[in-house]
């Protein structure tokens, strides 16, 4: 991509990058109303682009006894 400007190519890598966590990484899921659960990071939900939706990933809620796919916008590593 020698023709591209410089900001598209860093455009690209960001919407390419990884999220940086790997599966069984305990993190925090922020709900709708701003409150953090605990969760279990699953894996990335490779479909999501398919339909038009941001990246998002399958988070296991251990304590709930369930799972569910959220956006990784809402998930940040626990320490």
């Amino acid at each position: 991509m020698p023709d591209e400007p410089d900001v598209t190519a860093a455009a690209e890598a960001e919407v390419n990058a990884e999220p940086g966590f790997k599966e069984g990484d305990e993190v925090w899921v922020e709900d709708a109303s701003g409150n953090r659960h605990p969760g279990v990071f699953v894996g990335m939900n490779e479909a999501a682009g398919w339909f038009g939706g941001g990246q998002s990933a399958y988070v296991a809620h251990p304590e709930a006894h369930q799972a569910e796919v959220v956006s990784i916008f809402r998930i940040t590593p626990r320490d």
